[in-house]
């Protein structure tokens, strides 16, 4: 008995955790296409939308000439700091900069 009861509980289980998986897709995919993700510009840049593709090492993105990228948080947040917003994105006066940019203040 203690054995059907742990099948049943792993096949419960595995049920979850695939229904889960097959959300997080969708939702990664957001433009309702399968496979694709919108980005907006923060800035008013447009937007874009790219192919997604799942690896063995996670999602990428690929960028308008053909060059596949890792998706970093989000893979539309990733598309949308490589191309739309790549100037407001880069460097130390990017709004979100994190460490590691220098930024130097002269003063007289």
């Amino acid at each position: 008995m203690p054995t059907r009861l742990f099948q049943t509980i792993t096949l419960v289980s595995t049920l979850v955790v695939a229904a889960s998986l097959s959300a997080m897709t969708a939702a990664e995919a957001g433009s309702g296409r399968p496979g694709y993700v919108t980005a907006d510009s923060a800035w008013g840049n447009g937007s874009i939308s790219a192919p997604v593709r799942y690896t063995k090492r996670g999602a990428q993105v690929r960028l308008p000439r053909g060059t596949w990228i890792y998706c970093v948080r989000r893979c539309s947040e990733t598309l949308r700091r490589q191309t739309v917003d790549f100037w407001e994105s880069h460097g130390p006066q990017a709004i979100d900069a994190g460490p590691g940019y220098l930024n130097f203040l002269f003063r007289r």
